[in-house]
């Protein structure tokens, strides 16, 4: 089965809401006038970026603070670009890790079918081949290596049991994603958990 088409998610930052996605991270820093290193998770960020100036939180206690965003080029990660508030190597390199987040309101609609943003997988019912519930994803990750799915683990009673597990988000691994019906299948053999129920 095809992936579908996604865009990314955040991972354990600020306490904010569901109102906010983001739309990208800062990897680092291009060159020494405050250009950084941007890694999108859209296929769009044009659109995104045209609709208006970006939020960030650049630590778990700070309040969220507006930038507008111009792309420069393209990159292997991604793009350079330039953020406003950052004029040299300095700030650009202390931005590193922050993501950039915009209104959920003013994303574009997403209007192709099986298309969804990375938020839309949290609180959604992990299920292994079978069918059997075992988990709840909780957030998705990326630490350079590519997507996970932090998945809590739950009892046949969907309480929780036994910690987390990381899965990566990849078509072996992850064959469905079902948003509208609030669950995703996992194949625990191809991952090599031996808790896959029999």
């Amino acid at each position: 089965m095809s992936r579908p088409q996604y865009i990314h998610s955040r991972r354990e930052e600020p306490e904010i809401g569901p109102e906010w996605v983001s739309v990208g991270v800062i990897v680092g820093a291009v060159g020494v006038k405050g250009a950084v290193r941007l890694k999108a998770f859209t296929d769009d960020l044009d659109s995104v970026l045209a609709r208006g100036r970006v939020t960030i939180f650049r630590d778990r206690n700070s309040k969220a603070t507006q930038h507008d965003v111009t792309i420069m080029h393209k990159i292997k990660v991604g793009y350079a670009c330039q953020i406003s508030g950052a004029s040299d190597r300095t700030e650009a390199e202390s931005l590193k890790g922050v993501k950039l987040y915009v209104s959920r309101e003013n994303l574009p609609k997403i209007e192709e079918e099986g298309s969804f943003y990375y938020e839309d997988m949290e609180g959604l019912i992990a299920k292994d081949s079978n069918g059997t519930a075992f988990g709840v994803v909780q957030s998705i990750y990326n630490f350079g290596a590519g997507d996970l799915l932090e998945v809590l683990l739950t009892d046949v009673q969907n309480r929780p049991a036994s910690g987390t597990t990381l899965y990566p988000f990849r078509d072996e691994f992850v064959p469905e994603v079902n948003i509208k019906e609030g669950f995703l299948v996992i194949d625990r053999v191809a991952f090599g958990d031996e808790q896959e129920a029999e």
